[in-house]
């Protein structure tokens, strides 16, 4: 990006409040947010331009070191405090356009949270189509837990997508399925356990996620420990290399991929500091 925004034609897309998301710059993952409402006036009759904003990939891939290229973060965290249902389908095809983006993947699912139950129909849709991108359909299934959270009245419907993503006999995404039972333990959904146990008997789920049946079992509360030796799952993918995760991850390059047992809310290995489900696993 050159000098930004203010001088090129989406200029005239955004004016008047959203306008100054251009210029409020960086933001991280641990900041508290911002109150956009209050703070700079935008309201539901922006949501528009705020959508927009949010989903301007040109504005995103820009220069990180200009104000304009967190505009679209702010606009998506606008649009979550806004309730802003009619955002829920663009922010999930956007999620198929930032594939491997940690900003994404960590605050849309809680922008899903705040929109609440209107963003549960276009997030099962979503999850229908098999073909999506394993990364960002993780993002979407953690929407989910982030709406029921919320709205705990919205529990039984969310369990419900989960399971219908578990049951798809075509298009089997083994990796998807592993972030959907990592979910329906997240929300201790006993109810949907035949479901789970029929996943894992036609080996349609990625036991490196959630651990295989015996695992999941023993987090829903169903048995006290496993009756088997827990397999051995892999951590990383086979041809992993330092350069394929320099972005993220610098580990010493004399060093073998290790395979050992890891929860996925263990500590990720690459050493990040976070949950193996939030970092390299996903």
């Amino acid at each position: 990006m050159t000098d930004g925004v203010h001088g090129n034609d989406l200029g005239s897309d955004y004016a008047g409040p959203v306008r100054q998301m251009l210029d409020i710059g960086r933001t991280g993952l641990d900041e508290p947010w911002r109150d956009y409402p209050a703070e700079f006036g935008v309201g539901r009759q922006h949501i528009d331009a705020l959508i927009r904003m949010a989903c301007d990939t040109d504005l995103y891939h820009g220069d990180p070191d200009s104000s304009e290229a967190w505009a679209p973060v702010h606009a998506w965290r606008a649009l979550g405090q806004l309730r802003a249902e009619a955002a829920v389908e663009q922010l999930l095809a956007l999620l198929n356009k930032l594939l491997e983006d940690e900003m994404s993947a960590m605050e849309l699912p809680v922008v899903f949270g705040m929109i609440g139950p209107a963003a549960i129909p276009p997030i099962a849709t979503y999850l229908s189509n098999g073909k999506n991108p394993e990364s960002p359909a993780g993002t979407a299934i953690a929407g989910l837990n982030a709406i029921a959270a919320r709205h705990a009245d919205c529990r039984g419907e969310c369990i419900g997508v989960l399971a219908r993503v578990l049951e798809r006999h075509a298009d089997i995404n083994r990796t998807t399925n592993g972030w959907a039972v990592s979910a329906l333990i997240d929300l201790h959904a006993v109810e949907a356990t035949d479901t789970i146990r029929d996943a894992f008997r036609r080996n349609a789920v990625d036991i490196s996620i959630a651990g295989d049946i015996e695992d999941v079992e023993v987090e829903l509360g169903l048995r006290k420990r496993r009756a088997t030796p827990r397999p051995r799952y892999v951590i990383l993918p086979e041809g992993w290399s330092p350069q394929a995760v320099a972005d993220r991850v610098r580990p010493d390059p004399r060093v073998q991929p290790r395979r050992a047992p890891i929860g996925r809310n263990d500590p990720c290995p690459c050493g990040s500091g976070k949950k193996y489900k939030k970092c390299c696993l996903h």
